[in-house]
């Protein structure tokens, strides 16, 4: 539901819409199936393809000149897909080497042939390989894998090394980190990493199978995705025509040191359930431990892949230092903030889980609305948190924190999420199923 609070073209264009369609016209309930590029991964909180992209056509109807897009945390790169569908120039930034390697490979280029011919090259070489030997070695390996599975993983691996052309391999990258997540011992059920009971572990997964069957589906994606956008002529020769940057490092110091302005903010920040941040980095882990981070990008930091739990403590809300004190300064400095403390336990984790997190985003925020165009519009995805049983009211939190930079909210989406993929409960509290998406501009003065 469409929810006004100030006038605004972009509003007045987003009702009509909805008033087409219904009030849960924004739920997309049969949105689900993802196609083209956006089928090329599974990751944590993907957003809905759809939604974003209708908000998305709905701000370039209205501000025409919008041609740049920041997603400041582009996750597997919805975003991404989307700006390039409507021939904008984008820009993403994520702390995660395999949201990175995602976004690259979705950007293209999209050389249809050239993939074929090399899939069935590579295809050829892991099958001839004789070779038993392990290609990476990490504590908990043999925990995490079969010794075959780990072999046939290294013998997939070994030869992807061997492809001469980087945005083949990136693809190739792709496709093994679905492989390595589909073959290795920890629960499917969900993103972080559970060993699965004996009686589950799948002794005979086949990693060469598995490769094979995805590189398969790669090859449809990859067409259908480069057929909708040749039709809009977006590619020439295979190549996207507008800009495309995907940055690996920290948002706040990336978006710094870039010193660009963008039209369009559209994101969503990586806040969970889980007693940090969603475990994005959890998921990544396994797949990293093979894929060479050199043909990701020569910025990513060794040590945020040295245990499970470094690329998540590097990431918003993954470090607890000092997140009491953080709290309390964000008490004094925002309203929101100070009812909502009220609430929590003064003796337990709750208030340092807030700080947390909301001391990493309020400098990251900061560098946010400074890199956004006078005019320009913001559309932030937030989902129904909870902390201690309570829920957090991040829309307001985050509203009072663009409004300090000149970035006033001028409505609400909300939605229900129809297709998740978590229990319905965890051990701490009610898993979301609701969403609220914050629209909001930039005054034309505020520099």
């Amino acid at each position: 539901m469409l929810q006004k609070i100030k006038e605004d073209p972009l509003l007045e264009c987003l009702k009509v819409t909805q008033e087409i369609h219904g009030e849960d016209y924004w739920s997309f309930k049969n949105a689900s199936k993802r196609r083209g590029a956006h089928a090329l991964i599974h990751y944590p909180a993907m957003m809905v393809p759809n939604l974003q992209g209708n908000i998305l056509a709905a701000i370039k109807e209205v501000s025409p000149k919008s041609q740049k897009v920041l997603d400041p945390f582009v996750g597997s790169g919805t975003i991404l897909v989307e700006s390039m569908s409507l021939g904008l120039d984008f820009s993403g930034v994520d702390i995660n080497p395999l949201a990175v390697l995602s976004c690259l490979a979705k950007s293209g280029p999209y050389f249809l042939d050239a993939f074929t011919d090399k899939a069935v090259e590579l295809v050829s070489k892991i099958r001839a390989d004789r070779i038993s030997r392990h290609e990476s070695t990490f504590p908990g390996r043999d925990k995490w894998f079969e010794v075959d599975v780990a072999l046939g993983i290294s013998k997939v691996a070994r030869n992807i090394k061997d492809v001469d052309a980087l945005w083949a391999r990136r693809l190739f990258w792709l496709a093994l980190a679905r492989v390595i997540r589909t073959c290795c011992n920890s629960r499917n059920s969900t993103y972080k990493l559970h060993i699965k009971k004996a009686a589950d572990i799948n002794a005979g997964a086949d990693p060469v199978k598995a490769f094979v069957e995805t590189i398969e589906a790669y090859k449809k994606h990859l067409k259908d995705q480069a057929a909708d956008w040749s039709e809009k002529g977006l590619l020439t020769r295979g190549r996207y025509q507008k800009s495309v940057s995907i940055t690996a490092g920290d948002s706040t110091s990336t978006l710094e040191e870039a010193g660009q302005l963008f039209d369009v903010i559209m994101t969503s920040p990586p806040y969970g359930d889980n007693k940090t941040t969603i475990p994005y980095g959890q998921y990544a882990f396994l797949p990293l431990q093979w894929i060479p981070t050199e043909d990701i990008s020569h910025s990513i930091e060794a040590d945020v892949l040295a245990n499970t739990h470094a690329l998540d403590t590097a990431s918003l809300g993954g470090s607890a230092k000092n997140a009491a004190e953080r709290a309390e300064e964000l008490r004094t400095e925002f309203d929101s903030v100070k009812k909502y403390l009220v609430k929590l336990s003064s003796k337990g984790s709750g208030v340092k889980r807030f700080g947390a997190f909301f001391g990493d985003l309020v400098p990251c925020i900061e560098q946010i609305c400074n890199s956004t165009n006078p005019g320009g519009y913001h559309a932030w995805t937030i989902g129904s948190r909870h902390i201690e049983g309570i829920r957090v009211p991040m829309e307001e939190i985050l509203e009072e924190m663009l409004g300090k930079h000149g970035i006033d909210t001028i409505g609400r989406i909300h939605r229900s999420i129809h297709a998740k993929k978590m229990a319905a409960r965890n051990n701490l509290s009610s898993t979301m199923n609701t969403e609220i998406i914050v629209l909001a501009k930039k005054g034309a003065k505020n520099k």
